[in-house]
């Protein structure tokens, strides 16, 4: 099993190591991960594929504000012929990987078309530093109108230095934030870029996104024949936890699973049901993404062991990700984390993802979808664990996401027909994430594609031995829509 994979922060898991003990799980910065790379290409020249540099705005809408940032972007221009097409990968909530423009998807039909690839890191990510700290009033430019403004800078940049013809086409990509980055970038930008593959786009946020947990048992159903019964045995074990949870001393919960520190608040308990449900969570959003690595299957084939009750195979999955390590809940410990102000430029999502949700998006995975629906139980709710976390972490009472402006600004679900017309939006049935995307049968989009069995940003990455059997061909239409766009 490779634990790279299992262990990463948009991670499969839901505790990740650290030197003393494994945190618990944050659903606003554990659910992000990197793409998985795959080599194709024996004849690429990796060695010339360098990150570079160049100098951007901190503000585009305030002229008074002469500051800049250095931000850094990578090209692969061993494919481009000089005459085709541009494909531009828009990056989110992490560091840009070299491998970005030599080991994914749109790399191999941008093999096959003569493309130039290109891709700009994040403003705040990676090494794309804008501010000597993360402090609050430093996170003021950190927003994805100035994201999408940087990747319009960057697009006339790449223009001008490589004297790209008025006739070669600009095609961009997104997956999952990135995603809609991607979709907006279209939207906002049209005389920029021709066309659009927005997989996994969230563009329609809400506040409290109940509806991720209902996908997770959707997904859990579907995984076969003892689909049902590993829904049935997590909510059991739930049951038996929460009532546990009501007795004095919380019920010797921390005992049994090796907590580093005893229960104290109910904001303790919902970080604590939280990290229970993440162990499934990550498993869903990333699910048959690699060889060897732990699934849907892996997981309820425990859930289902029928030699152990329901609460014993649960404890066996906790204690499998725990590996040996205690595992601390503490909200306070949380908090901390989030505080945390230093530049890290290797920080999947960190304090900058937790403030972009906290400002524009919300996004907050929580329990309160009808227990029908879920079985995780009620513990990690909206109010007031969820929200309270951007106060706590900001030092703002009444925090707010203004996700009401967010859509009036880009349009959610309902934007303008034209705006969107070369516009490609792809989502998998297992992606918690569709819940808030543009699927088929939207009046407003007519290029939708649905790929059953797929999770999250699936058809961003080369197949492999375990993708779903729906991936490819639905690769394959993606890439007629491409062709059919330049």
């Amino acid at each position: 099993m490779n634990k790279s994979i299992l262990l990463l922060v948009l991670v499969v898991v839901s505790i990740i190591g650290s030197i003393e003990s494994k945190r618990a799980f944050n659903v606003r910065t554990d659910l992000k991960r990197p793409l998985t790379f795959r080599h194709f290409d024996d004849k690429l020249n990796y060695d010339a594929i360098n990150y570079q540099w160049f100098t951007q705005s901190v503000d585009h809408f305030n002229p008074a504000n002469p500051s800049t940032f250095q931000q850094r972007y990578v090209i692969n221009d061993q494919y481009w012929d000089g005459q085709g097409p541009v494909f531009m990968m828009i990056n989110g909530e992490g560091p840009m990987d070299l491998n970005t423009v030599t080991q994914l998807q749109f790399v191999v039909w941008a093999q096959q078309v003569n493309a130039l690839l290109i891709s700009l890191e994040h403003r705040y990510y990676g090494a794309s530093f804008v501010t000597e700290d993360l402090s609050l009033e430093n996170l003021q430019w950190l927003n994805s109108a100035q994201a999408l403004a940087d990747n319009a800078v960057f697009r006339n940049f790449v223009a001008k230095e490589y004297n790209v013809p008025s006739t070669s086409k600009w095609i961009s990509f997104g997956g999952s934030y990135s995603g809609a980055l991607t979709s907006w970038f279209r939207i906002k930008y049209p005389h920029l870029v021709d066309a659009t593959v927005a997989s996994s786009a969230p563009v329609n946020p809400e506040v409290n996104f109940y509806q991720y947990l209902e996908t997770v048992q959707t997904a859990l159903q579907a995984s076969g024949p003892n689909g049902n019964e590993c829904v049935e045995n997590i909510a059991i074990a739930t049951q038996k936890i929460q009532a546990l949870l009501t007795q004095e001393n919380y019920g010797g919960v921390d005992q049994m699973f090796n907590l580093c520190s005893p229960l104290q608040t109910q904001n303790d308990v919902a970080t604590f049901m939280q990290s229970l449900a993440g162990n499934f969570m990550g498993v869903v959003q990333y699910n048959d993404e690699e060889p060897g690595q732990i699934d849907i299957d892996y997981l309820c084939n425990i859930m289902t062991n029928q030699s152990s009750d329901p609460l014993t195979n649960y404890i066996q999955i906790w204690d499998q990700y725990a590996d040996g390590e205690c595992v601390d809940v503490s909200y306070a410990s949380m908090i901390v984390q989030n505080q945390n102000i230093t530049n890290d430029e290797n920080a999947i999502g960190g304090r900058m993802w937790f403030y972009q949700t906290c400002v524009e998006f919300g996004y907050y995975q929580s329990s309160d979808a009808p227990p029908s629906n879920q079985p995780f139980g009620n513990l990690f709710p909206f109010q007031p664990y969820q929200i309270q976390q951007c106060a706590d972490s900001f030092g703002i009472q009444n925090m707010y996401p203004n996700v009401n402006w967010t859509i009036t600004e880009y349009g959610g679900l309902n934007p303008e027909p034209s705006s969107v017309e070369n516009t490609l939006y792809v989502n998998g049935s297992n992606d918690e994430w569709h819940n808030l995307a543009i699927l088929p049968g939207n009046p407003n989009a007519k290029n939708t594609l649905y790929i059953n069995g797929t999770s999250h940003c699936a058809d961003m990455m080369i197949p492999t031995s375990v993708s779903p059997s729906t991936l490819a061909p639905a690769q394959q239409v993606i890439f007629q829509f491409i062709q059919s766009q330049i």
